[in-house]
């Protein structure tokens, strides 16, 4: 009786949403596939007509699978479907696979490996799809590592402009909720949940393996599958010949003394049970190595030949074995052979596996994969092995090294050992960002160190770093103090250990000692000829050696820096701080470096990145450029939106939402951050972006009063370098005072402002003046105020101060001056697009006869050709011109995550869906040559 091993049966409908995810794909346009459902139901026979599929469409298919014993080990997943080994002769993938075993190649610089080792990936993924549409599948998502997700939700955000196909498989129920693949699931432009069988379906499937219709005990017996396709495999897979019958009109029926399979899992046993034991001994074994694994690894571990029982294996059709490599063909068929272990047996085994592939010198995560999975106490071979670890291939997993260090730290028999642990721990408790953890171990690993004074003053800084991110300044001087004047140390550390102790005593009221201490590391680093010495000092010099000095002291920090990984994490840190001063100086610049400190940023990877797009949203938005703005907002992820340094961020968002008279995005994005309509009570004079968007919220809706209350809060905040940055609240606090009758309140926020800390910023000092100008009705002063926040940068300042002289000159009867004011302000709003403060000016001038009538420009477009700036429509030329986003990158010297923005914001201007049809879009509209740039001008959104 012949029976078919290759059938797809009750599928009909997901098949047709793969053929079509391929049209979308041949025609240009990516997509991302979610497809979930029970164990066995049939996921991986799914990817397997769809990789059918692609392949003959010539689509390069890669395949993945997310491994449950390599979960804390960042990245594994995604290189695993990218094919990401050391053995790789692609000499991107090399560079990956570097990073992620902290070897990296040479001509590599990095600050985090693992952020490095991602922004790679994707350029890599770029890349491929600028040759051919790919399709990149990971199986089992509900064991992908964290960055994994991570980065496969930012190529899930790709797919609208590059033709990548993802496919994603997941277990349903086999894991806890994770944010980033709830993400992924929710915007997946096909979802396919499959179900069970049906009945019918299942009887199908039978017919199409026996070539005959099922009798009505074999059905019966089928129907024990519960719908589930591996097991009706399973079930048809063990009756053999004598097992059946066959019945008049040709339907199959079971003989009367053939057993009824049980469970899946006995079913599945009963396959292992027709392998010889030893050869059962090594499968199970094997098992153990993972879903996948190596069949070099195999024989270490077994100290035999394993090929004999992989084939007995493979005839059993327990494994695949392929190209060295053996793959279990369902997870539950390994599940079942480490289930039959129990587990003081299995943590033996795995430490036993550990200890093999540690002498053989196998990679770093696989060795510390298997010690996770082994039981404690860790053996004294594990902790010699965790001691000799590098600092850099701690970095590379810090998760589960954090782990395992935890685990050695309880093992009485450490000994001499528990220093280095200790130390290890703190570094990488340090690099986690968990201070409480540094603090706590700082005693134990100072004082391992004692015989190396150096490595004592490392120690410290450390300590004093998270000391200070907990804002202990004064313990955090005493930490690193002793370092500081040790004369044993060396002059490179005693220089580091002064420069941070400088920068700690700058916040405990200190900053006459806190100059000379940095004075003096400064001469000492620069005589021991030490980089990151210099750097350190400067950056302390510019919190307390004057306001006029900050910014040199900030360049030289800069400069100063090469090109090592030490060094990467501080240029980030100095990056962001001059960006910071520069925007609020006016400096022009500033946006030239946005561009290369962002470029850099990605290169090297950080966290930090976050960082440096929340001073550029912040610098655009004052300056007002608010798309760029957004666009920065919208590189910082959902990780860095979330961070509590960047609370700021939704109220910068939705000020600029209300201002676009986008009332429902406002409102949308203050409920996001935790402050409905209603909640203005709850927030603090310390949340000034919140408090500016809540204002006009609440003055938007006509409810002047309570903006009013809102805006006076500004009075709360103390005489100090933060009251001073916030120096325009009080101009529209003024505006709003005065508009309701409450002049006094008006005058004590003139007064206020003025009541600076420091030397005042140009901004800050314009902002004086202008409510100086305004509480005197000094239209002339006004004006000229006007023109210098205009030369400054900052247009919409600059139109305050334009509709204030307007107002000034409608008191004293000058009617013909007022009017032109008021154009020059409303003209201002309307070339930045704030619709809401050219109603608002509108309304308040009409009572006096003011109207802008025909003289009103046409208005801004959001969409189509004319909406794109000059920036957004060079990209689009040169995606006409087959550049990848990495590629346009380097040619316009920006990062390549502002190319990917720009072009998803040109796609949607453009009401296209791929690069394809903006490519078709840009010959047509440009004419032959995608070089023609004078054919179509940017318009002015």
């Amino acid at each position: 009786m012949a029976v078919s091993t290759h059938t797809t049966v009750g599928r009909d409908a997901e098949i047709l949403a793969i053929a079509e995810a391929l049209d979308e794909l041949a025609a240009g346009r990516g997509g991302c596939v979610w497809i979930e459902g029970d164990a066995g139901i049939g996921k991986s026979h799914l990817v397997a007509r769809l990789a059918e599929r692609a392949t003959e469409h010539g689509h390069p298919v890669l395949v993945g699978h997310a491994e449950q014993l390599m979960r804390t080990f960042p990245l594994r997943a995604a290189a695993d479907a990218l094919d990401i080994t050391s053995r790789s002769e692609d000499t991107a993938r090399m560079e990956v696979a570097g990073l992620l075993g902290a070897r990296p190649v040479h001509g590599v610089s990095y600050a985090d490996p693992v952020l490095a080792a991602a922004e790679r990936m994707v350029e890599l993924v770029e890349r491929m799809c600028a040759d051919l549409p790919l399709v990149l599948v990971l199986e089992d998502v509900q064991w992908a590592d964290d960055a994994s997700l991570s980065l496969l939700d930012r190529l899930s955000s790709e797919t609208d402009q590059i033709p990548l196909l993802l496919v994603l498989t997941a277990r349903r129920g086999a894991a806890d909720p994770d944010r980033a693949r709830e993400t992924i699931r929710r915007g997946a432009t096909r979802r396919i949940d499959l179900e069970p069988l049906a009945a019918v379906q299942v009887r199908a499937l039978a017919e199409a393996r026996f070539g005959a219709g099922p009798g009505p005990r074999l059905s019966a017996l089928l129907d024990t599958a519960a719908g589930s396709p591996l097991y009706v495999h399973e079930i048809v897979d063990q009756l053999g010949r004598d097992d059946l019958r066959v019945l008049p009109g040709s339907r199959v029926e079971l003989a009367s003394d053939t057993p009824i399979p049980g469970r899946l899992a006995e079913a599945l046993g009963r396959r292992l049970d027709s392998l010889d034991p030893g050869h059962l001994q090594a499968i199970r074994l094997a098992a153990l190595l993972g879903n996948g694994f190596g069949v070099d690894d195999l024989t270490l571990v077994l100290a035999r030949d394993p090929r004999p029982a992989l084939r007995s294996a493979a005839a059993a059709g327990i494994v695949d074995l392929a190209d060295g490599r053996a793959r279990f063909r369902h997870e539950l068929i390994r599940q079942v052979l480490t289930g039959e272990l129990s587990e003081a047996v299995r943590s033996g085994m795995h430490d036993h596996i550990a200890r093999t592939l540690a002498a053989e010198d196998r990679p770093d995560t696989v060795v510390a994969g298997h010690l996770l999975a082994a039981g404690d106490p860790l053996a004294g071979w594990a902790l010699r092995w965790l001691a000799d670890r590098s600092e850099s291939t701690l970095y590379t997993a810090p998760d589960a090294y954090a782990a395992l260090l935890t685990r050695a730290a309880s093992v009485p028999e450490a000994g001499e050992l528990r220093a280095v642990l200790a130390r290890h721990l703190m570094l990488v408790s340090f690099w986690q960002g968990r201070d409480d953890e540094v603090i706590a171990l700082g005693d134990e690993a100072i004082a391992g160190a004692a015989d190396d004074p150096d490595l004592a003053a490392r120690l410290r800084i450390q300590v004093m770093r998270s000391l200070a991110r907990q804002r202990r300044f004064a313990e955090a001087v005493r930490m690193v103090a002793p370092s500081a004047g040790d004369p044993a140390a060396s002059a490179v550390w005693r220089a580091r250990a002064a420069a941070w102790m400088a920068n700690a005593q700058a916040f405990v009221g200190e900053p006459d000692q806190a100059r000379a201490v940095g004075i003096s590391a400064l001469a000492l680093a620069t005589e021991a000829g030490d980089p990151l010495g210099i750097s350190y000092a400067h950056a302390a010099l510019a919190v307390v050696d004057g306001a006029d000095r900050l910014v040199g002291h900030l360049e030289a920090a800069l400069a100063v820096l090469g090109d090592d990984p030490e060094a990467q994490d501080q240029r980030v840190i100095v990056a962001g701080n001059l960006a910071a001063r520069l925007g609020t100086l006016g400096d022009r610049r500033i946006e030239p470096m946005l561009d290369e400190f962002l470029a850099a940023a990605e290169r090297i990877g950080t966290y930090r990145t976050a960082a440096l797009h929340a001073h550029a949203a912040q610098y655009f938005f004052e300056h007002g450029q608010w798309d760029k703005a957004l666009l920065h907002i919208t590189q910082m992820g959902e990780t860095g939106l979330r961070h509590p340094a960047f609370v700021y961020i939704p109220g910068l968002r939705a000020t600029i939402a209300y201002r676009r008279a986008d009332f429902e995005e406002g409102d949308r994005t203050l409920r996001e951050a935790g402050l409905p309509d209603g909640t203005d009570e709850d927030l603090g004079p310390a949340a000034p972006l919140l408090t500016e968007a809540a204002a006009l919220r609440a003055e938007s809706a006509g409810r002047l009063d309570q903006a009013l209350a809102i805006r006076s809060r500004y009075l709360e905040v103390p005489v100090s370098a933060r009251r001073d940055s916030r120096s325009h609240e009080a101009l529209y606090l003024i505006r709003l005072a005065r508009a309701l009758g409450a002049e006094d309140l008006a005058q004590a926020a003139a007064t206020a402002v003025a009541e600076v800390s420091a030397s005042p910023t140009p901004d800050t000092q314009l902002a004086i003046a202008a409510c100086q100008a305004v509480m005197k009705g000094d239209a002339s002063d006004l004006r000229a105020i006007a023109e210098d926040f205009l030369a400054g940068g900052w247009p919409l300042y600059a139109a305050y101060a334009f509709e204030e002289a307007a107002a000034a000159s409608v008191d004293v009867g000058e009617m013909q001056t007022a009017r032109a004011d008021f154009l020059r302000a409303t003209d201002i709003y309307d070339d930045h697009g704030a619709d809401w403060d050219v109603r608002r000016a509108t309304a308040r001038f009409r009572p006096q006869g003011l109207r802008r009538g025909t003289h009103a420009p046409a208005r801004a477009t959001r969409t189509g050709w004319e909406a794109l700036t000059a920036t957004e429509l060079r990209i689009g030329r040169l995606v006409a011109q087959g550049y990848s986003n990495p590629d346009i990158a380097r040619e316009m010297m920006i990062s390549r995550n502002t190319v990917q923005t720009h072009v998803s914001n040109i796609l949607a201007k453009l009401g296209r869906h791929s690069r394809t049809e903006l490519a078709r879009e840009v010959v047509l509209r440009l004419g032959e040559s995608a070089d023609a740039a004078a054919v179509v001008q940017p318009g002015a959104a």
